[in-house]
């Protein structure tokens, strides 16, 4: 009833479906069996809730020894209906019914949240999202369960290799390893972590569009050019990812605080690591508070952009990104049309990642100042900045203070979390909905103003 008479837009009830995940994660995480013990408070536990359904990452307790099983349970399915969205669960339980058909509604609800084409049926684009999610977490598990299997029982093994795993490909950041919030620093220098979680990271966060469009284009004989959004989502994240890596490995190596114990071979793969997993996923191999300054903001850079559209990663995208800064070269050399490569961006495409870009900045610094506001003298504005970009993000990566901050600037992560990933102007779109019912389409006059 709420839905139909109620939330008349698509950007409402994928704001509300987020709402309704939070507070029934909530509901599950204060329940005693839950915890091990220490009742957790409303306040933790809807952060903990938040944080899992936006696949963050931020934590205020250990998750791996203040929560039981059931409680680590909760999170892990928390992750799994928040990254990949309620509509694509639907229409996935939908698919597995021939007979069962979707509505107008929910076919606009489902490319709304996966971005999915307009000449794509939704059942089938379900089924190949239900069959990528399976294939790349199953293996990951599978993986990460045997590397496991050298340092722990069995048991304890396959659920870390199976909840890392999701984790991962969701872009969470959440994990259940123990060791006080270490994240996976134990295994700095190790192969196969290191391979594994950035594979399951950077697969989820490509987006579904362009892992169809790889597809399609190895199973044919005859080869078809990759369209205009695949290619600017491959390019953005390998500069992205390689760059950042590259800048990292400088940076630290000039101030070799956290790469004092480590051989070259650690260095270069940590480097790595944290490239990727500052793309909206939050593992961490390195002690982010001890990082140099420089490296501090190339990470905020890296989380600020994020990952693709249709994955389940947050930031502004890859794709804004690009077409943000190509809508700038635009703008210096005087040319009159926005582009990438050979192709040409339509205006109402422009238009849009501006808005957002725009949005998104607004968010982190309004955010910033809220968190200086309450928080400020205790931390510093750049450790402040790195947290808010890393909700906004849904990153998770912390310079170790989010456990500290006060309740205020914990909601206000909270509010971050969930605008960062239903989208920064979905959020916006229901928020001013009243307004936009009220406003009168006038044009008026055109005069000049004086720039720059």
């Amino acid at each position: 009833m709420l839905q139909r008479f109620l939330l008349k837009s698509p950007a409402q009830r994928i704001l509300l479906s987020f709402t309704i995940v939070i507070l029934l994660g909530t509901f599950f995480l204060l329940l005693p069996q839950s915890n091990n013990g220490v009742h957790p408070g409303f306040l933790r536990a809807l952060f903990t809730a938040t944080s899992a359904t936006c696949v963050t990452g931020l934590a205020l307790v250990d998750t791996g020894t203040f929560w039981s099983m059931s409680g680590q349970v909760v999170i892990l399915l928390l992750i799994q209906v928040g990254g990949l969205g309620y509509m694509v669960l639907t229409t996935t339980l939908m698919a597995a019914f021939r007979n069962a058909r979707l509505g107008l509604r929910q076919t606009g609800d489902f490319r709304e949240s996966v971005a999915s084409p307009t000449h794509r049926d939704p059942r089938s684009f379900a089924r190949l999202i239900a069959f990528t999610v399976i294939v790349c977490e199953g293996l990951g598990a599978l993986f990460l369960s045997l590397r496991f299997l050298h340092d722990m029982p069995v048991g304890k093994a396959v659920w870390n290799g199976i909840f890392s795993s999701v984790s991962a490909f969701c872009n969470a950041g959440f994990d259940v390893l123990g060791g006080g919030m270490t994240s996976f620093e134990p295994y700095a220098g190790d192969v196969t972590v290191n391979l594994v979680i950035p594979a399951l990271i950077i697969l989820g966060g490509l987006g579904f569009l362009v892992i169809d469009e790889l597809r399609l284009r190895l199973s044919r004989t005859e080869h078809k050019r990759l369209s205009t959004h695949a290619r600017t989502v491959l390019g953005v994240t390998a500069v992205l990812v390689i760059g950042g890596a590259a800048l990292i490995f400088i940076l630290e190596s000039m101030s070799p605080k956290v790469f004092a114990p480590m051989s070259l071979n650690e260095r270069v793969l940590t480097s790595w690591f944290q490239s990727v997993t500052a793309r909206t996923a939050g593992f961490n191999t390195l002690r982010i508070g001890e990082m140099h300054p420089t490296s501090l903001i190339i990470i905020i850079l890296l989380m600020f952009i994020g990952a693709s559209p249709g994955g389940t990663g947050g930031g502004v995208k890859t794709t804004t990104f690009a077409v943000v800064a190509a809508f700038v070269w635009t703008l210096i050399i005087g040319s009159d049309q926005t582009h990438l490569g050979n192709r040409g961006i339509r205006k109402e495409n422009v238009k849009k990642a501006v808005v957002v870009f725009a949005l998104s900045l607004v968010l982190v610094l309004g955010g910033t100042f809220l968190l200086a506001a309450t928080d400020g003298e205790r931390f510093s504005t750049l450790a402040l900045l790195f947290e808010v970009t890393s909700a906004f993000g849904t990153v998770g990566l912390s310079t170790g203070i989010t456990p500290a901050l006060s309740a205020g600037a914990k909601i206000v992560l909270i509010v971050t979390m969930l605008a960062g990933r239903v989208g920064v102007l979905t959020a916006m779109l229901t928020l001013l909905a009243p307004v936009h019912k009220l406003e009168r389409r006038v044009r008026f006059a055109e005069d000049d103003v004086a720039i720059g």
